[in-house]
């Protein structure tokens, strides 16, 4: 008799996920369908009171986008979900109050984040076709419970394309109110979980809009110092303040910086001269600079991408770098991880990184908390 048939089969990705579906929605599209194309004042009157009554259920909504591409957006909204869902994790440790985090990506050219996420092969990987549906067909949103204890998942991808096709048409028919649609299904969720994280490009108008009208906080990121790239963050302030009446809370919390060098944990001259033209562009807008965080993640784009290729965020990479990670699917101390020479990954700069990142993580959260209390003496 031959052994092997008797042997157990080997554990996958996907035995460590789980998908769920949230199907118990109300509609959304019956919302956007009470307006018309061509607005009236009584129409305007209709939309803010919407808008009134889902704003409260948003405020743990946080919205990371960027003036212009290659900015590092899907970097920063990877690792800050990341985080957040690991500082849920030690809370339920220690027997506290925790809940899940949620991400979920609008863009076009959408899933950079399944590698991050180790899930760019998963079965569950709809590309964005769910969350087409959920969002412009009142079909149900499919949730990737990840192998992260407390991360979840809304996948992304070319389906993406999907919303843009109906958002359109609907846009068309009833007017900006359309744009409420993102808005309108993550309110009946946002109980559920702790953060949820949008992560949205300036690449297509219309997600965008879905994106600025769903999210109460926006974080941007920079990576560049070159002057475009600081004006497209500057008019990113004065875009949040266009968007008034599909939401009249969105503000930006934090504007974050990666890929700067650092030189005994204090920022160089390419930072700090980055950090004025952008206070100067700022206050040519009217916009405080005091959005500008202090706490900035060093150079680190080999480590990064390694970090990627392996679906690995900065601190699980700097765990496994230390020879201190577990495989999820043997239960074993994983390899440390090699470069593409097959050096063994720094262990001292990949730390380095991650405490960078967590760092950041902790400015915008302490930024967005204030906001928030902000916002809830506003409406007392």
């Amino acid at each position: 008799m031959d052994e092997s048939l008797d042997a157990p089969a080997q554990k996958t990705l996907d035995d460590l996920l789980e998908l769920v579906s949230f199907t118990d929605l109300k509609s959304r599209l019956e919302v956007v369908r009470r307006f018309p194309a061509h607005y009236e004042d009584e129409h305007d009157e209709m939309l803010a009171e919407v808008v009134r009554q889902v704003r409260p259920y948003l405020r743990n909504v946080i919205g990371v986008t960027i003036g212009k591409g290659g900015q590092g957006k899907t970097t920063l909204s990877a690792n800050m979900a990341g985080m957040l869902a690991a500082e849920q994790e030690k809370l339920a440790k220690q027997g506290k109050k925790a809940l899940p985090i949620l991400h979920l990506e609008l863009d076009l050219q959408g899933d950079g984040l399944s590698h991050d996420f180790g899930l760019a092969r998963s079965k569950f990987n709809d590309k964005g076709a769910g969350l087409a549906s959920a969002v412009t067909n009142d079909a149900p949103l499919h949730v990737i419970k990840t192998d992260r204890q407390f991360l979840h998942v809304v996948p992304a991808g070319a389906n993406n394309a999907r919303i843009t096709d109906a958002l359109g048409a609907l846009v068309a028919t009833h007017g900006r109110a359309a744009h409420l649609l993102l808005a309108l299904l993550l309110a009946q969720i946002s109980h559920l979980y702790r953060w949820i994280v949008i992560d949205f490009s300036p690449g297509d108008r219309s997600l965008q809009q879905l994106g600025l009208a769903a999210a109460t906080h926006l974080t941007a990121p920079l990576m560049d110092s070159d002057n475009a790239s600081v004006s497209g963050l500057a008019n990113l302030a004065v875009l949040a303040r266009s968007t008034r009446k599909t939401n009249p809370e969105l503000g930006v919390a934090a504007m974050c910086f990666l890929g700067f060098r650092k030189v005994q944990g204090q920022p160089t001259s390419d930072l700090t001269i980055v950090w004025e033209k952008l206070r100067m562009a700022l206050q040519r807008h009217n916009v405080s600079p005091d959005v500008i965080l202090e706490d900035y993640v060093r150079e680190g784009r080999v480590l990064a991408k390694e970090a990627r290729n392996s679906g690995m965020l900065a601190h699980e990479f700097a765990m496994a770098a230390t020879g201190q990670w577990i495989d999820p699917l043997t239960g074993e101390v994983a390899e440390r991880p090699r470069d593409e020479s097959g050096r063994l990954i720094d262990a001292k700069r990949a730390i380095e990184l991650a405490n960078d990142h967590a760092a950041m993580t902790r400015a915008v959260i302490t930024r967005v908390r204030a906001r928030n209390q902000q916002l809830k003496e506003a409406t007392a």
